[in-house]
């Protein structure tokens, strides 16, 4: 029985956790990756995922081997911080007025 070849990993729809699976990858740098993304609106080549900060160019030498980036997706979730949540609007006033 052959061994099943590995499928390689699509940059621009895969979860945090698919992208450990890459080597150089830990939890952290996995994050950037899609915070990135996120704010990128999807990897078009190469040379735009190399500019996700925390990714060097000996990463990207190691990932390309089993990744690659597809086409970008229609929808890209809204990029936010990880740790924070959305707040609702604060209203902000203006001066106040001058007492006499």
């Amino acid at each position: 029985m052959e061994p099943i070849a590995e499928q390689r990993i699509d940059l621009n729809v895969a979860s945090e956790r698919e992208l450990t699976q890459l080597p150089r990858v830990g939890v952290d740098k996995a994050r950037k990756i899609v915070h990135h993304r996120a704010l990128r609106k999807g990897f078009r080549d190469w040379s735009d995922f190399a500019g996700t900060p925390g990714v060097s160019e000996e990463d990207v030498v190691a990932i390309r081997s089993r990744a690659w980036i597809g086409p970008v997706p229609a929808e890209q979730p809204e990029a936010t911080h990880p740790r924070r949540t959305p707040r609702d609007a604060v209203p902000v006033r203006g001066p106040r007025p001058r007492q006499r």
